[in-house]
C-alpha cells in the first residue's frame, strides 16, 4: 500500500479538521458555527475511514495534521484577531485549506501507483470537492 500517500491525505484531512473546529469557536455567525462544525465532522468521518484502511493493510497511518497545517491555522488565526471582518478571514482561510485537500485527493488519484489508494481517493473525491466548493461559493457571496 502506498502509505506515504494515503498519510498525506489523512495528515491534509487533520488539517482541515482541526482548522474547522477551531474556526467554528471563533466566528460569529451561527450559520457559520454550523456549517463549519458539520465540514470538520466530514472531514472526521474521511480521515477515520483512511485510517481504518491502512490498519486494514497493517500499515501505520498518521494521527496528527502537518506541522505546516498547524502553521497556516496559527496566521490565519492572527489575521483573522486583526481584521475588521473576521468570519471573512476565516473564510478565505479555509477555502485556502480546501485548495490543499483537493489538490491532495487529485494527486493521489492521478499520480499513486497503488489502485487502492486510488480508489479510496476517488472514492471520496465527491465530499472533498463539496467541501471546496461550500467555501469558494462562501468566499466569493462574501468578497461581493
Amino acid at each position: 500500500m502506498d502509505i506515504v500517500t494515503l498519510n498525506e491525505m489523512i495528515e491534509a484531512l487533520e488539517d482541515g479538521r482541526k482548522f474547522y473546529a477551531e474556526a467554528a469557536d471563533k466566528v460569529s455567525r451561527a450559520d457559520l458555527k454550523a456549517l463549519f462544525g458539520d465540514l470538520a465532522k466530514t472531514k472526521e468521518t474521511i480521515a477515520n475511514d483512511l485510517k481504518t484502511e491502512a490498519v486494514h493493510e497493517q500499515q501505520k497511518p498518521a494521527q496528527h495534521g502537518s506541522f505546516s497545517g498547524r502553521l497556516r491555522i496559527l496566521y490565519a488565526e492572527t489575521r483573522a484577531a486583526l481584521s475588521s471582518d473576521k468570519d471573512y478571514t476565516f473564510i478565505a482561510a479555509l477555502e485556502e485549506s480546501e485548495d490543499r485537500i483537493l489538490h491532495v485527493f487529485g494527486s493521489a488519484i492521478v499520480n499513486s501507483d497503488d489502485a487502492k489508494v486510488r480508489a479510496i481517493a476517488q472514492k471520496h473525491l465527491a465530499a472533498v470537492t463539496r467541501g471546496h466548493a461550500q467555501m469558494s461559493n462562501l468566499k466569493r457571496a462574501k468578497a461581493a
